[in-house]
């Protein structure tokens, strides 16, 4: 009885009003264990709290699973008639009460990061945890409170055709401020799309973003992220290069973390870009639904839904569907009305703003004249002499051919040979530099192995009316700068940047851009255009970029091709040789070695005018045709190998997918 009445005691002293004032706090009852027992002490506790606070709003109960709920809850109603069920969580784990518990105090929502759990309610996400994740910029709920973005240099930044940051739609939500522009298929994807997908009954599902380079597809795929952070755990995979497989693995512990073995109630939103096809999707795809089976996740609907930022050569535009969403280059009129509004606001904080040229671009409706102008008269005066010239004309031979090529600061600084450093993150330190060239660059941070700081052009299409001045008022062809970026040391010395840089140049002067025209898939473009410009220097490009690539078997491919197209067999057979030699089991590169060989009988039967034939030019165009069929009969069996190994890891999946039914 004494131990009853302290606790009584103590309790009637709490609750004192000139302790605690008045219904501006909780008691909470933590349920660790099963309460069993009409005589457990704290039921009269509870009793007590009951009669002190007049009723149980300002109670809480918190119970560690179903079972313990259970038995409190019938506990209570036979005990004092009260339903307690509207008064206790039961669905939650522990780190999602302590999680959103933690994010109502502003202090933390500014120190610490928070993923949503369903509900409404929140889990820490770790700094330990955050960096296992590394392929992934996570999004959380209050992603950016408290943090020191500097509004001004970030908006502006961005404006200028800096890459969208989170920053940007913090900003937007301020008061003071207008909301970032929506565009017009916003609404259809976070109200149809998505909701569709949702719908789905495969763990991953996907859909794709399609859009034009510099058309603002980008920004609206990060838009939907900042609108559905607390419905998805989101996150934009950092690197398409990332392996996979870890990334699958990754992906899936975001996923789960917090839950402890329970199922995962919210999925993960993960927008990745840069892929070059749809096959490289599936590839990731097929990943995440085999890490979901290790990881023993069961459900009906998607627990990872991919949204794939998909770049098009095309600006014709294709039919939307739930899978397929397209971006154009022209505004609708609401769109229009949007920006004008938005530029009325960007002129009152900003006495620079004819030079946002990201922002104005657009807000022009990408009209060629305004980008033409812009083009005409940043590079009025332009000398291919000058170091920044130089810089400034790879940057646009880059863009247009790797749209979104960039070049790292350390890089430039070295080929600029600055001392001391000129890229010190101001404006004042790159108009010293580059002049007023200086409005066509902008830098972003670079997320790969190592997070640097790259220069970019600020838009593609300013790249391309850039290229169309220097070639037809400044005579820079487009040979001299691929030959100047080429054989200079420099670009392919500096660390940062290196792989992305080697690969982009690679893929301009490998990449064909498929038609229904045979001669237009020969070559890459940039080696049309060279042709089509001056022909004869595709050549010296060619062999160029063989010195600066001595390990690279499809370059030696494409200089097979050239010399095949001419009939200079001698050359293509050194090529196509030297390729094979360097990849021998791929069978696009032996199918090249058959192709030489078969023209060149073919052109020996057709030269040769004697009749009837001699039996030695018989004799060697017999073996010309052995040679040739060896050829193909080894490109066909490695072709073979390369579909059953595809076949095999299809097997695999559909085998996966079969246990989660």
């Amino acid at each position: 009885m004494d131990k009853g009445a302290s606790v009584r005691d103590v309790i009637s002293f709490l609750c004192r009003k000139d302790m605690l004032p008045n219904k501006r706090y909780l008691v909470v009852f933590l349920l660790l264990s099963t309460v069993g027992e009409h005589s457990d002490p704290l039921l009269e506790t509870f009793s007590i709290f009951r009669q002190e606070l007049k009723g149980i709003e300002q109670i809480l109960c918190i119970c560690e699973n179903e079972n313990a709920f259970t038995c409190w809850k019938d506990l209570i109603k036979a005990r004092y008639g009260i339903d307690i069920s509207g008064r206790c969580i039961y669905q939650l784990s522990f780190a999602e009460i302590d999680g959103t518990i933690l994010s109502l105090l502003s202090e933390n929502r500014k120190a610490c990061r928070f993923l949503p759990c369903g509900g409404g309610s929140k889990v820490l996400l770790e700094k330990k945890v955050e960096g296992s994740l590394s392929a992934l910029d996570v999004l959380c709920v209050n992603q950016c409170e408290g943090g020191n973005g500097d509004m001004a240099t970030i908006e502006e930044n961005f404006y200028k055709g800096g890459k969208v940051s989170w920053w940007n739609f913090f900003f937007s939500e301020q008061p003071g401020c207008t909301p970032f522009i929506k565009r017009d298929k916003f609404d259809f994807i976070v109200n149809t799309v998505i909701p569709d997908l949702c719908s789905w009954r495969k763990v991953c599902a996907s859909f794709n973003l399609q859009h034009v380079t510099g058309c603002g597809g980008t920004t609206l795929a990060k838009h939907i992220l900042w609108n559905l952070k607390n419905d998805f755990r989101c996150a934009v995979l950092k690197d398409h290069h990332s392996d996979m497989a870890a990334t699958a693995v990754q992906v899936v512990k975001l996923l789960t973390f917090g839950y402890n073995e329970l199922p995962p109630q919210i999925p993960v939103l993960l927008m990745i870009d840069g892929f070059g096809d749809t096959d490289m999707v599936s590839d990731l795809q097929q990943c995440i639904e085999q890490q979901c089976v290790k990881a023993k996740i069961q459900s009906t609907s998607p627990k990872v839904i991919i949204l794939n930022c998909m770049r098009l050569e095309s600006e014709e535009q294709t039919e939307t569907t739930v899978e397929d969403v397209f971006i154009g280059n022209k505004l609708s009129d609401n769109e229009q009305r949007l920006f004008e509004q938005k530029l009325v606001e960007i002129e009152k904080t900003y006495k620079n703003a004819e030079t946002f040229y990201g922002f104005m671009i657009m807000k022009k409706n990408f009209l060629p004249e305004y980008i033409q102008s812009v083009a005409r008269n940043t590079l009025k005066g332009f000398n291919i002499s000058q170091k920044n010239a130089q810089l400034i004309a790879v940057l646009v031979l880059l863009d247009v051919y790797c749209k979104g090529a960039s070049l790292s600061v350390s890089l430039c600084e070295d080929f600029l040979g600055s001392q001391p450093k000129p890229f010190c993150r101001t404006d004042a330190k790159w108009t010293d530099v580059f002049g007023k060239l200086s409005t066509l660059i902008n830098s972003d941070i670079v997320e790969a192995e190592v997070r640097y700081t790259a220069v970019k052009m600020i838009h593609s299409s300013i790249s391309w009316h850039c290229l169309q001045e220097l070639t037809t008022t400044y005579n820079v062809q487009r040979s001299e700068i691929a030959n100047l970026l080429l054989n200079t040391d420099t670009f392919f010395e500096c660390t940062q940047g290196k792989r992305k840089l080697t690969e982009a140049v690679h893929d301009m002067l490998v990449k064909r851009r498929h038609t229904n025209n045979d001669e237009d898939s020969q070559f890459s473009p940039l080696i049309q255009d060279i042709k089509k410009e001056s022909t004869g220097f595709e050549e010296i490009v060619l062999n160029n970029a063989a010195k600066r690539f001595e390990k690279d078997a499809f370059l030696r491919q494409v200089l097979a091709r050239y010399y095949l197209k001419d009939n200079n067999f001698k050359e293509a057979k050194f090529w196509a040789s030297e390729a094979k030699c360097i990849l021998r089991d791929n069978s696009y590169i032996a199918d090249t070695t058959g192709q030489v060989i078969k023209r060149e009988l073919k052109n020996a039967i057709y030269t040769d005018k004697e009749v009837p034939i001699k039996s030695e030019k018989l004799n060697v165009l017999l073996k010309m045709a052995v040679s040739a069929t060896d050829a193909f009969n080894v490109a066909q069996d490695l072709a073979k190998k390369e579909s059953l190994n595809r076949l095999k890891k299809e097997l695999t999946i559909a085998i996966s997918i079969h246990q989660l039914a």
